[in-house]
């Protein structure tokens, strides 16, 4: 582990793995700042969690000022590893390395490494659950949801982890090493990243690149691309196959799934045994049983795991039958080859609502799944277009948001028809994250008894136009979509900042958030929106207050400061400086605010002429008006509002 005590760290990008990052290297003893693209608003709570911890930030802008004077800098899985500020810092041969690296750093026990494009979350789940099954002290993490770095306090010498690995993580390791490496397929994917498929392979390629003789290789022996590196690894291989009748490996023949090793031949299970929909799911159980046996597990408790599994959440996940109607959430469908999976599991009757965040893949590959299985599909999100071209002649219907889409399937299905959430593309023009809007499906579902009937459009065109707008379709519930709203107001008081701590932050029309990319598990391959709009900034900030942006700052006044983003990490303080450019739009800045500690008296405001307008020196001239402050009395008087 490299020596982190005073070292100057900067974590990119403030979804989940980079706030556990941060965290992590502030109790090492790092002075750690952290920098996003996004707004305050868009962070509520998390940002006087980060204060509270002493963790600079800069949000609203990447400066590359900030990069270069950098020991280290930490990158969470969504920022692009050639974002110019990180070309940058690596030609001044800083440390840039990704979260997974540095969770290496701290790392005990055993690491399997799951990867693929598609199956590897349900693949790590059932390893994980044949693992604990046959009692071993086993951890699942990474991709999946729990972010490697924040885990590893629970881990042990003897401890199993099972970790899902994105190729946004993957990408950049450098001494990152799986004892086992599981390479599950794969299919075009996240062009909008990486580029080229060449570029994808290599991502996930780099899963082998540290391994060595004594180490584990499962590789799908059915996947030309999978095969086509197995020369090239240095790691012990072992193969897994639902085709071909391998000497050694995990196999299926005559119904049965074998682990063949050495002379030793087990059947592990009959297929029937599986729960799960669809042949791609029983390579995906031959996987996780292929890795079980590699690291000791139990053959009876694979079996009895496998028995007991039912699928995980938002992957072909049936929510409920309405009036004859099937329904079945398959939001973590991000890539055109998952959804043809999901398609192949089901014969007839299918309305299918695709659609989001385009992914750069080609959406023909969907045409012979469409054909004679789905009745009619319903496009949403900014993929729409580039969809509707693809598979032009398909009977479409624009619905443009989910909350429309599915009251929209439903009007048209009959008993005995299935409507199918599965996107063929990553949500993050209009959710956080594919578990948010599958959540949103799953509500939308849980409420159509009381919004429409099944088959009550009479009218085949009614609904081929666009919707206009975010808004939902009429009748159509709410739904989750209020969790895009402003962040609630903290209902706790925060602890007094010391003076020497400055936090600068912007306020302004932007205190509005729009649809986040804040990741989660990872669509997650948790990206950020790095290719979000710049926000509206031609609105002067007006009745800004410091309680507004979740940040609960105590006994504090604000003061203009001018244009830009930054909070100054404490070993700058006391001096706060003015340190970000300029950025206009219509000619109006954007307003930011210095929180300074003042002492006021509790329950008042503090008096507009007692603040300090210091926008003039830096040429805007513009007078501080409607600033209010809101002690800590004032956030205790809403303690029945939730965080």
């Amino acid at each position: 582990m490299i020596e982190l005590r005073n070292k100057r760290a900067l974590v990119v990008g403030l979804a989940r793995s980079g706030r556990a990052v941060a965290s992590r290297l502030r109790k090492e003893g790092a002075v750690v700042t952290a920098t996003d693209l996004r707004p305050p608003c868009s962070f509520g709570a998390a940002l006087k969690d980060l204060m509270e911890r002493r963790i600079g930030f800069e949000l609203g802008v990447h400066r590359e000022e900030t990069f270069l004077k950098q020991d280290l800098i930490v990158v969470s899985p969504g920022v692009p590893w050639d974002l110019p500020q990180l070309e940058a810092a690596r030609r001044r041969k800083i440390t840039v390395v990704p979260e997974v690296e540095a969770a290496s750093w701290f790392f005990q026990g055993t690491l399997a490494g799951i990867t693929g494009t598609n199956g590897k979350t349900t693949t790590t789940t059932l390893l994980g659950r044949m693992l604990e099954a046959s009692g071993f002290p086993v951890h699942v993490a990474g991709n999946i949801g729990v972010p490697l770095i924040s885990a590893v306090d629970l881990f042990s010498p003897d401890s199993i982890v099972v970790a899902e690995l994105s190729s946004f993580q993957l990408e950049a390791i450098r001494s990152f090493h799986p004892h086992l490496a599981v390479l599950l397929n794969v299919t075009e994917n996240h062009l909008d990243r990486h580029r080229t498929f060449a570029a994808y392979v290599s991502a996930k390629a780099q899963i082998f690149r540290n391994q060595q003789a004594d180490d584990f290789a499962l590789l799908n022996a059915d996947d030309p691309v999978v095969m086509s590196l197995a020369p090239v690894i240095a790691s012990r291989k072992v193969f897994f196959s639902l085709e071909q009748d391998l000497p050694e490996g995990v196999l299926l023949s005559q119904g049965k799934i074998l682990y063949r090793a050495g002379h030793l031949e087990r059947m592990l299970m009959e297929a029937r045994e599986i729960r799960l929909r669809g042949a791609f799911n029983i390579q995906n159980v031959m996987a996780a049983a292929a890795a079980a046996c590699i690291l000791g597990a139990d053959f009876n408790a694979i079996r009895t795991a496998v028995r007991e599994f039912t699928g995980v959440e938002h992957r072909i996940e049936y929510v409920r039958t309405v009036r004859g109607v099937d329904f079945f959430n398959d939001s973590k469908a991000t890539t055109v080859d998952a959804t043809c999976k999901a398609l192949s599991t089901f014969e007839c009757g299918v309305h299918l609502i695709l659609g989001g965040k385009d992914k750069g893949s080609s959406y023909t590959p969907l045409r012979q799944f469409l054909e004679g299985r789905v009745k009619s599909v319903y496009l949403i999100g900014a993929a729409a277009e580039r969809i509707a071209e693809d598979l032009d002649g398909v009977d479409l219907h624009r619905a443009g948001t989910l909350n429309a889409a599915v009251p929209m399937a439903f009007a048209r299905a009959i008993s005995g028809d299935v409507v199918l959430l599965s996107p063929a593309c990553s949500s993050y023009d209009q959710f956080e994250n594919f578990e948010q809007r599958g959540r949103v499906f799953k509500e939308l579902v849980e409420d159509l008894p009381n919004t429409v009937a099944p088959g009550s459009n009479s009218s085949p065109n009614s609904f081929a136009h666009p919707a206009s707008g975010p808004a939902s379709a009429p009748g159509a519930p709410e739904s989750s979509h209020k969790n895009l709203a402003a962040p609630a107001r903290s209902a706790q008081p925060s602890p007094s900042l010391p003076v020497e701590t400055t936090y600068v932050y912007e306020t302004g029309a932007m205190e509005t958030p729009a649809p986040l990319e804040a990741g989660g598990p990872g669509e997650t391959d948790e990206m950020t929106r790095w290719d979000a709009p710049a926000p509206d900034t031609s609105a002067e900030s007006s009745g800004f207050s410091i309680r507004d942006s979740g940040l609960g700052v105590q006994d504090s006044a604000v003061r203009k400061i001018g244009s830009g983003a930054a909070i100054v990490p404490d070993s700058e303080a006391p001096s706060p400086h003015f340190r970000a450019p300029n950025r206009e739009a219509d000619g109006e800045p954007v307003s930011y605010f210095e929180v300074a500690s003042t002492q006021v008296p509790e329950g008042e405001k503090l008096p507009v002429n007692s603040l300090e307008d210091s926008s003039a020196q830096y040429g805007q001239g513009r007078p501080v008006r409607n600033l209010e402050l809101f002690p800590s009395a004032a956030s205790k008087s809403n303690s029945g509002e939730e965080n």
